[in-house]
């Protein structure tokens, strides 16, 4: 028995099939420039690659033009979509509280950005998109409805930025395919702390894991 329901479209896919601009295209064609000037591509790689810039209709035609090439963060940047969402604060996090009816699972950032920030209520599993564009997850003040939150990450020349507090451990499983996840000292920290698991893939984008800015000694303030 088959179901009637709408197959749900998948987000990379989507991206991937939209139509790019002379203005994506002069930006490609830019970080060719680069890598030849700095002895990446040879002059027959750097024609065959720049031909194809200029002949690429979708953004999914510029994946291969830039493959094994450094592609600065924001290259393709378009705010065609954007998912930002700012909570009220309130909360001391990681507070973890079994039960609570979580927010949305799924933050995706499709040539624009989306932010989760504030006392927002953090599913145990998530699952973060950013395509051609960037996210930020905030867990400082997030109220856990799990001990153990797993993040499944896809950044395709996108970035994800995730903020965790000194009480909260990681353990990273993500991987990086011409891309990487960037993490800081692990803490020692009580074997019952609220634990974060990233998994998910890197690639052409960065994942980067950090803790919460603290104010240096120069600038305190009474």
């Amino acid at each position: 028995m088959t179901s009637n329901e709408p197959t749900p479209a998948d987000p990379v896919s989507e991206a991937l099939r939209m139509r790019a601009s002379d203005a994506d295209r002069e930006k490609v064609a830019a970080v060719l420039r680069d890598a030849y000037a700095e002895g990446r591509l040879t002059r027959d790689e750097y024609d065959e690659r720049l031909s194809a810039c200029f002949t690429a209709a979708t953004y999914g035609d510029f994946v291969p033009v830039m493959a094994n090439l450094p592609v600065p963060p924001g290259t393709i940047a378009i705010p065609l979509t954007q998912g930002v969402e700012i909570t009220p604060t309130g909360a001391v996090g990681p507070v973890v509280r079994p039960g609570a009816a979580a927010e949305a699972v799924n933050a995706v950032a499709i040539f624009g950005e989306v932010k989760r920030r504030g006392a927002w209520t953090v599913p145990a599993e998530f699952n973060a998109t950013c395509i051609f564009g960037g996210g930020e997850l905030d867990f400082t003040e997030a109220v856990l409805s799990s001990r153990e939150t797993v993040i499944t990450a896809v950044c395709l020349f996108g970035g994800l930025e995730i903020t965790v507090p000194d009480g909260m451990a990681f353990r990273n499983e993500a991987v990086g395919i011409f891309g990487g996840v960037d993490l800081p000292p692990v803490l020692a920290l009580p074997t019952d702390a609220p634990l974060l698991v990233i998994k998910g893939a890197a690639i052409f984008g960065g994942i980067a894991v950090k803790r919460p800015k603290r104010p240096k000694a120069g600038k305190l303030r009474p």
